[in-house]
């Protein structure tokens, strides 16, 4: 499936999420070396290889249809503020990274209420999934701010869904 980005940048007037450019990656690679990151997510800390293929890689996922990923940036300086991805498998599930020096501020909320509203609102899809490690109540605490409902447990990972009918569709 080939995914098509869209036209305009998604925004609340706080947050747009966009597509990434060079002068994101540095930012990234940076957050992508902080430990609570790296104890969270299961990517390894960015490489010089991996910082030169970022926007490469980012535009094949957009291609091929695998994922739809985003920068956070500010509405206003349009500065990176995180990462957030719509990926697409047995379920489409959104993940949020926002950068150390921009936590605690409601940024991931507003990021994966965007995202998981864009894709069941523009891409037709029955249900958005996120997860979090169960003792990561920081990141429990945003998405239930963004209005996914718990769902359950599995292997260790509190797991809440959005639906169509949680979001205003129009």
């Amino acid at each position: 499936m080939h995914l098509v980005p869209p036209v305009a940048p998604l925004t609340d007037g706080t947050i747009v999420l966009r597509l990434r450019h060079a002068e994101d990656v540095p930012l990234i690679s940076a957050a992508s070396r902080d430990p609570e990151t790296v104890r969270r997510l299961e990517d390894e800390p960015m490489t010089p290889e991996r910082e030169a293929t970022s926007v490469a890689r980012t535009e094949e996922q957009w291609r091929t249809g695998t994922a739809a990923p985003f920068v956070i940036a500010d509405a206003g300086d349009d500065r990176a503020l995180g990462l957030v991805n719509l990926q697409f498998g047995d379920d489409a599930t959104v993940a949020v990274s926002v950068f150390p020096e921009e936590r605690g501020r409601g940024i991931a909320t507003r990021a994966l209420r965007l995202a998981a509203t864009w894709g069941l609102r523009e891409l037709g899809l029955r249900r958005v999934v996120a997860e979090a490690a169960s003792d990561n109540a920081a990141s429990i605490r945003a998405i239930e701010k963004a209005g996914f409902r718990r769902e359950g447990l599995r292997d260790d990972q509190a797991r809440f869904v959005l639906l169509p009918e949680d979001v205003d569709l129009r």
